[in-house]
């Protein structure tokens, strides 16, 4: 410990007393920390927020499995009944909302790291298909959404 004190005192003097300073670059590191794009789109704000750890978090988590023939996307709706979510389509942007109510709403909710209250999530598939070819099943705390992918061959031209 001695030697890593020694060792310190000396980086110290040798950088004009700013050894750590000059080492990490502070600006850089606080534009990075506030940068949007580090930031998941949905921060919990459910009626309990104080009261749930300080965390920015993206819900509801999402899969999306592209296949040749299909995409399926699943959506962890995990405590959320069937009746409380709403999809939503807008040519290739899938929309998930609904709102999630504690399991016992009459009782003080004293930690959670559970999303409770309204949320809204846009998903951009991989392609445009119209709402018709799209279906939805609710399993096991999942929404499951596929479709099929719909190969059109155009014509052949002819090169003269």
């Amino acid at each position: 410990m001695d030697k890593l004190k020694q060792w310190l005192d000396l980086a110290k003097n040798m950088h004009g007393g700013d050894f750590w300073g000059n080492i990490f670059d502070q600006e850089f590191a606080k534009e990075f920390m506030n940068d949007p794009q580090f930031k998941a789109p949905f921060t919990r704000n459910g009626p309990n927020a104080s009261e749930t750890p300080n965390k920015t978090t993206t819900f509801p988590a999402i899969d999306i499995i592209e296949g040749e023939e299909e995409v399926i996307i699943i959506i962890e709706v995990a405590g959320i009944i069937k009746e409380n979510i709403e999809l939503g389509l807008n040519g290739n942007i899938l929309t998930v909302k609904g709102n999630a109510q504690p399991v016992h709403p009459h009782l003080k909710i004293t930690y959670s790291e559970r999303f409770y209250g309204e949320f809204q999530r846009q998903i951009t598939l991989p392609d445009t298909i119209n709402p018709g070819d799209i279906s939805a099943k609710f399993w096991n705390g999942l929404l499951i959404v596929r479709y099929e992918r719909r190969v059109e061959k155009g014509e052949i031209i002819p090169i003269d």
